[in-house]
């Protein structure tokens, strides 16, 4: 009677972990975009760009958690794309060639949630954790990050100061130091 009874667990056992599908999560940088808004005028009007050259590796995974987890991210800051090649080439220009610990910004998600992630970025030679909010769109099966920065915590006084004089005219003499970032990258799920 116990073999009968230990047989029918473990074959319902076995049934119930055949009916399971073995998921994993990719990341897809076709379609991805890496924008963010900085602000002008005393009215803090946004302007918003992106970043068109940039490098991503992360580790396939079994949740999108773990696939956020692995990600990092390399930019090149003399990438941006604004819509008006004027105002880029002052970005660039008076913003980030003033960078003096090289123009690339490096991030590294640290730990990630459903809905929030820690993310290390280096810029300028200094390294912050900043939080940022996470968003899966399951119809568009895109991953969202979402947060802040505010220039001056990377040591970027010099840059800031000179792209408020490059743009005071348009600027209205204020450029704002915080800086909002936004991360959408297409997921690629496939199960067995």
């Amino acid at each position: 009677m116990k073999t009968l009874l230990a047989l029918s667990l473990a074959l319902i056992s076995l049934s119930a972990s055949a009916g399971k599908q073995l998921c994993t999560f990719d990341f897809k940088k076709d379609g991805s975009n890496l924008s963010w808004t900085a602000f002008k005028t005393p009215k803090k009007v946004g302007v918003k760009a992106k970043f068109k050259d940039y490098k991503m590796s992360y580790t396939q995974s079994a949740s999108l958690d773990a696939l956020l987890a692995s990600a990092l991210i390399e930019v090149n800051s003399q990438s941006v794309e604004s819509g008006d090649k004027g105002r880029d080439v002052k970005i660039m220009t008076f913003f980030f060639k003033k960078m003096t610990k090289g123009t690339n910004i490096n991030g590294k998600v640290l730990k990630a949630t459903a809905d929030k992630a820690q993310v290390e970025f280096t810029m300028n030679g200094v390294t912050k954790v900043l939080d940022m909010k996470v968003a899966f769109d399951e119809k568009l099966s895109s991953l969202a990050l979402t947060g802040k920065m505010d220039v001056l915590e990377f040591g970027l006084q010099e840059s800031l100061s000179a792209i408020t004089k490059a743009c005071y005219a348009k600027h209205e003499g204020v450029t704002w130091p915080d800086v909002e970032l936004e991360f959408i990258v297409p997921v690629i799920k496939s199960c067995k």
